[in-house]
């Protein structure tokens, strides 16, 4: 049986047929990842077998996931950052932060439950979003114009699926050829935009016990700063931010892993995140 995370995830990587635009690109890498993730099982990076692969050429092969996913009758429903901190850019080399998509089927709501038959290597991430309600194809200038842009922002953990064959070894372009790694992300209830949010603290309990904690600031030194930046990455690449699009900032505090029980983020003024993790039963 293929093990998929929910039913949307099934459709788009071709588990079930459905009406398409047109077919996607073709390209060995994108049916090697495809086929990884139907089969729950890690993927090779872009760069074991293409090492010289360009930034450029990655965010082409994020396109070409892309397209797959909506062929399949999947949408785009935002965008997260990734590298959001001045010593990860430097890490990988890098002078601006990275971008991947998230997509509607990985939205879960506070209060959900689901399992971990499609993860390999999940890890948690307490983030922000911000809700834009205005549609955006070119940079804002400014942290005046971007705060404009944001109609509110809502509390998210961010549940990504780290399953590079090697996680510890694994470079910018990879992280960009793989969507940055993006799964389920757990949104909770929006709140106006008018708090300081760097000064957010911010925290999460697996099973009541304490396993993360952070502040607003953690990411990139500031919020809105980090939104900015993730924003100018987004149009670079020839991406419209649509009213109702969701982006994720970095993440705040440090990201464990992600074993079966009870979660429960506290982000202080902006509420909580719930959820229940269950064990695979076909594992």
């Amino acid at each position: 049986m293929s093990r998929v995370l929910f039913p949307a995830l099934a459709a788009a990587f071709g588990l079930s047929a459905c009406a398409t635009a047109g077919p996607p690109p073709a390209d060995p890498y994108l049916d090697a990842y495809v086929a990884a993730e139907a089969a729950a099982t890690p993927f090779a990076p872009i760069t074991d077998t293409r090492p010289d692969v360009t930034l450029a050429d990655a965010y082409r092969l994020q396109d070409g996931l892309i397209a797959r996913r909506r062929a399949a009758g999947d949408r785009v429903a935002g965008y997260r950052g990734g590298l959001m901190s001045q010593a990860s850019m430097k890490g990988r080399g890098v002078t601006a932060p990275l971008v991947g998509v998230l997509f509607a089927s990985g939205r879960t709501e506070s209060g959900q439950r689901f399992d971990l038959c499609s993860y390999r290597r999940p890890i948690v991430e307490l983030k922000l979003g911000f809700v834009f309600g205005k549609r955006l194809t070119a940079a804002p200038a400014d942290l005046d114009a971007i705060k404009a842009a944001v109609g509110e922002v809502v509390p998210v953990v961010d549940l990504p699926d780290i399953a590079y064959r090697d996680p510890d070894k694994y470079g910018a372009a990879d992280m960009i050829a793989a969507n940055i790694t993006a799964a389920r992300w757990v949104r909770g209830k929006g709140h106006a935009p008018d708090l300081d949010l760097d000064a957010l603290k911010v925290s999460i309990t697996h099973n009541d016990q304490p396993v993360a904690a952070g502040v607003g600031r953690d990411s990139f030194d500031g919020q809105w700063q980090g939104l900015l930046e993730v924003v100018r990455q987004i149009v670079a690449q020839g991406r419209t931010i649509s009213p109702g699009d969701v982006v994720l900032t970095g993440r705040m505090g440090p990201r464990p892993w992600l074993p079966p029980g009870a979660y429960l983020a506290n982000y202080g003024p902006l509420g909580t995140v719930a959820f229940q993790v269950d064990a695979c039963p076909t594992r």
